[in-house]
Formats: structure tokens, sequence, C-alpha cells
């Protein structure tokens, strides 16, 4: 089966699903209560500065900040893009994908970043957490994404390869191999959690 095939809904005339392309971000965020970004990654070249990432940044903050994301991911379309977020104690994560994107794969991502977290971190995120723990939270960025291609989606073993950076462990990168089973393991742990949001 191939990964076009798996990700595409039936009937999607996009151009980047119909080549094959394997499931990508446009950007990656964790911003604080008051919109300030912790760390925001663009992997698209959406925004031609700085000044113009942080008014986004701001308007999503503003945007979702009164939401309750607290227990599982949300969903809103902003800025013509599919944007999942979750929030944890003080900080917001988000992440972002084309408009045609699937949401599952979307929110399996951002479910694998702070499971991940959660994890090594032994707490739920939070900003002085982050902050103390940074290489932390750079290691399993780059673990679950690369240029926003989505590597991985399992956090114990995004947690294993941030360990390993450096070593002779598994290879990571472009080149890290996305089966067909991380996509069946993706969508079973993200299709009960997509559809309870939608129906809210």
């Amino acid at each position: 089966t191939t990964v076009s095939s798996i990700v595409a809904a039936p009937g999607s005339r996009s151009p980047r699903m119909e080549a094959g392309n394997i499931p990508s971000i446009k950007s990656l965020l964790v911003l604080d209560s008051d919109g300030k970004r912790i760390i925001s990654r663009y992997y698209k070249g959406e925004f031609a500065s700085l000044a113009e990432e942080t008014a986004f940044e701001k308007k999503l903050s503003d945007k979702t900040i009164r939401t309750n994301a607290k227990n599982e991911a949300e969903i809103v379309m902003f800025d013509n893009m599919v944007t999942v977020y979750r929030n944890s104690a003080d900080v917001w994560f988000y992440v972002i994908g084309h408009h045609a994107e699937n949401e599952l794969i979307l929110v399996s991502a951002l479910t694998a970043l702070y499971d991940a977290l959660t994890s090594v971190l032994r707490q739920a995120p939070d900003k002085r957490a982050l902050m103390d723990n940074f290489d932390v939270l750079l290691l399993c960025i780059d673990e679950l994404c690369d240029g926003g291609v989505i590597l991985e989606t399992d956090p114990t073993t995004i947690v294993n390869r941030a360990g390993m950076k450096g070593s002779d462990g598994a290879p990571t990168g472009p080149e890290a191999a996305f089966t067909e089973q991380s996509f069946n393991n993706m969508f079973a742990s993200a299709r009960e959690q997509l559809a309870r949001s939608l129906l809210k």
C-alpha cells in the first residue's frame, strides 16, 4: 500500500498527495500563555520575516487561548491552514499543516511530541521544565520531523532515539523509514480523539 493511498481522502485532488509525498507539517510551535514563543519551527517559508512569524503566533494564541484543550487535541482552520493544538499547564503546543493535510496525521504528531516530553520530563510539560530542558525539547522535535517531514509518531521511539542521538543507535533524519505500520499505529491512536474533538 502506498503512502498516498493511506493519507489521501477519497476524491482528493491535492497535487501534493497525488505526487505520493509523505505527510508533512508547515510549522510546529510551542508558545507560553502570553503567546510568546518558547520554540518555533517554520518548515515551508510561510513568512518573510521574524516580525510576521511573531504576529502570526500572537493571533493564533489569541484565537485558541480560551479553548479547552487540556486533555486532548483541538482542531481549528486558521489562515487557511489546519492547526491542531493542545494545552499543558502554561504552554501551548501547535502543529500546523496544509489545508488539505489529514487531521489524523497532525493530531498524531502533536500527541507524539506531547507524550514524549511528558515521558522524558516525568511530568506534564510546563514553561519552566521546557526551558530548563531545552535540549530535550529540541531533540524530541528533531526526532519527530525533519524539514517538516514526519519521521516518527511513536513517543517511546522518539524518546529512545533522542537519548541515543550521536551514538550508534537507530538511524534518524530523512533516511529513517516511515512505514505502513507507523501509519496504522498513528490512525489507531488518533481516530477516537479526533472524532471527539470534531463532534464538540
